[in-house]
């Protein structure tokens, strides 16, 4: 098993990990319990309250806070303490109407919170979990450097914008002058790539959902080359520890943001989703049907729900838009090379023992 080496000669950390109870959080915290000797305490915050889905040891003291992290006042209360800090907590919308106002208010407003707390606590480290997703639009990206890939005019995905603000303000504060007057604020920013694997809510659970809805037949589209490069949460939430390390050893790596991948293949979507959907006892549709044909049909549906919203409601099932269907069927694949030389980040799983993981979440979920 690997381990991470003692950051610095220092004393240990005591590390908070917001948005601790989801499926990145999860994971942070088995690694800081299980592969972290830097660390001597962990702190927990969430809105929901954690609990130890993973089933990971628990000999470091853990403190449990179940909090919003745009309540400033539980926030400092938070950060009494702490040494360094993980950022996860966001809210992720891909519904047909997406709540941009909560996203914002959380995603932006709730991290310069956390970051103003952490300068009146004297909180030197942040590590600010952001996502590939900041620079996807419509083009698509192969072997996307963090130097050669640029932020699109326009976002596929409502939240993507609601990072990319929040990464602006996180690179804003690193270098701020803490309230001792003596240290400073030093923040690095991670960018994994789509995220599967256990306690994941989002991808491959709203794809197995709505392929229950859909009398257990996932429709394949086909849009010519399509393809995506999705990171286990076990190896994400290793790159943000080798982040915290390296951001206490190097401050040259601060400020910056780093790609996240694993080994993960880089596959047709629908050729990575079919061992998950298999192993609920579904299919993929034998047809793949023309993309632009799926798309011009969703167009029309969504028109019609929204003409009859006012005067009879109707539900589309969750994650069946055209944003979330513009974002599988295209190319994204990251270099994070960046990572690896800057961070010293190698990814722990391998690919088949990721999707074995993964899959023994997926086989027994509850949709």
């Amino acid at each position: 098993m690997a381990e991470v080496s003692t950051a610095a000669a220092d004393q240990k950390q005591v590390v908070l990990v917001t948005g601790a109870s989801g499926c990145l959080g999860q994971h942070l915290v088995k690694h800081l319990q299980e592969r972290d000797e830097s660390v001597k305490e962990i702190k927990c915050l969430d809105i929901k309250p954690y609990q130890n889905n993973l089933q990971h040891k628990t000999e470091k003291p853990m403190t449990i806070i179940t909090a919003d992290i745009r309540n400033e006042r539980a926030v400092v209360k938070a950060l009494e303490g702490v040494d360094c800090v993980i950022h996860c907590a966001a809210v992720v919308d891909t519904g047909l109407w997406p709540d941009v106002k909560t996203m914002n208010s959380v995603n932006v407003d709730g991290t310069q919170i956390l970051m103003d707390a952490m300068v009146e606590l004297n909180v030197k480290y942040l590590v600010f979990v952001s996502g590939a997703d900041v620079i996807v639009g419509d083009d698509p990206i192969y072997y996307g450097a963090e130097n050669t890939t640029p932020v699109p005019k326009r976002h596929i995905l409502a939240h993507s914008k609601t990072k990319l603000d929040a990464e602006v303000l996180v690179k804003e504060a690193n270098g701020r002058q803490l309230s001792n007057g003596k240290d400073s604020l030093h923040t690095i920013i991670m960018r994994p790539s789509l995220i599967y694997g256990e306690q994941d809510q989002h991808f491959i659970t709203a794809v197995l959902k709505l392929t229950k809805q859909q009398s257990g037949v996932l429709r394949q589209l086909d849009n010519v080359f399509v393809r995506i490069q999705p990171t286990y949460a076990g190896n994400a939430a290793w790159a943000c520890l080798r982040a915290k390390d390296k951001l206490r050893e190097d401050k040259s790596v601060a400020g910056e943001e780093f790609f996240v991948t694993d080994d993960t293949q880089i596959l047709d979507p629908f050729e990575f989703l079919a061992p998950y959907v298999q192993s609920r006892g579904y299919k993929l549709s034998v047809r793949a049907y023309p993309y632009w044909l799926f798309m011009l049909v969703m167009y029309f549906v969504v028109l019609a729900v929204r003409l009859l919203w006012s005067v009879y409601p109707i539900e589309l099932p969750k994650g069946l838009t055209q944003p979330t269907l513009r974002y599988l069927c295209n190319t994204y694949f990251y270099n994070r090379t960046k990572a690896t030389l800057r961070l010293d980040y190698e990814p722990i799983y391998g690919y088949e023992e990721s999707q074995q993981k993964s899959l023994q979440y997926y086989k027994r979920l509850f949709l």
